[in-house]
């Protein structure tokens, strides 16, 4: 769907398993909104976990095989994932994408079913990852499941590349997670972080009168299944077990948000905070003693 005012054109799509609601400033966009929904289908395409022909897909199956070629976006990805492995010293693992199938989660969210936990497969490390340009070589044993950060990247190459096309401000939502550029219009940027426990509570709103940021949060309370959540910690290979039930945390990227927001989940309220202090990143924690208390 498509909505333009004098300002602004908002275009509204599922991808990614997710609602999306792309905005974008400036005159004469109400057209070029409209190929967000296919940019990110492209992106998809490029990325998912749960496509078996997905360009990452075919990637993970030749783990062992080589050196290959991939596309720019799945480069960047692949950039990224790494990034995100060494800005979190390990937290986050692109390398965990088997553990996941074992967990039942190799298919959308909607479609998952249990599994079981008794015998997951150890977790390779990032070093079984060889990227040099567009060229990907992966150790036998090594999948690459993304994780949020998918999201995130996403959000912050549609933003940038409106941007690029002369755009004033672009706003991605994508399923609740929020990257931004530029300025709305005469306004200025104000997200509000959701309780995920009440929906229709408001923790805190992040605000901003210009400039690029994003705002990310990682949460148990919306993917179980089983029992079981979506969160794994690399260092044990299975599902984390802290007092943390929603992290959100203020970046200046999409991917970066994402990172950081796992990072703290798998830490734990009291090490999330060291953790994300020390980086002097700004950030909403919620702990389950906190959830109770406020039942």
């Amino acid at each position: 769907m498509i909505t333009a005012n004098r300002d602004s054109s908002t275009s509204r799509f599922r991808a990614m398993g997710s609602d999306i609601s792309i905005t974008v400033w400036g005159t004469g966009y109400q057209e070029m909104v409209a190929l967000a929904a296919a940019r990110l289908e492209i992106l998809e395409q490029a990325w998912s976990r749960f496509r078996p022909d997905s360009e990452l897909s075919r990637a993970n199956a030749r783990a062992g095989f080589g050196a290959f070629e991939v596309s720019r976006d799945l480069a960047e990805l692949v950039q990224r994932m790494l990034d995100s492995a060494e800005l979190t010293h390990g937290l986050f693992n692109p390398t965990m994408a088997r553990i996941m199938e074992s967990l039942g989660y190799n298919v959308d969210f909607p479609q998952v079913a249990a599994s079981s936990i008794d015998s997951l497969p150890s977790v390779p490390t990032v070093n079984g990852i060889t990227l040099n340009g567009n060229q990907l070589m992966l150790s036998p044993g090594v999948a690459l499941d993304p994780g949020a950060i998918g999201k995130g990247l996403a959000g912050d190459i549609v933003c940038r590349e409106f941007m690029a096309a002369g755009a004033v401000g672009v706003v991605a939502d994508i399923g609740g997670d929020v990257v931004v550029f530029g300025t709305p219009g005469d306004d200025s940027w104000r997200i509000a972080v959701v309780d995920e426990s009440s929906p229709q509570s408001c923790l805190a709103t992040v605000c901003n009168e210009s400039g690029s940021f994003a705002v990310a949060t990682s949460s148990v309370m919306r993917k179980r299944w089983a029992g079981v959540h979506h969160v794994i910690d690399p260092r044990t290979g299975t599902v984390s077990e802290t007092d943390l039930v929603q992290a959100t945390v203020v970046a200046d990227s999409g991917w970066k948000a994402e990172a950081l927001a796992t990072a703290a989940m798998v830490l734990g309220y009291q090490d999330g905070e060291k953790f994300l202090n020390d980086m002097n990143i700004e950030h909403v924690l919620v702990s389950n003693q906190l959830v109770g208390s406020a039942a």
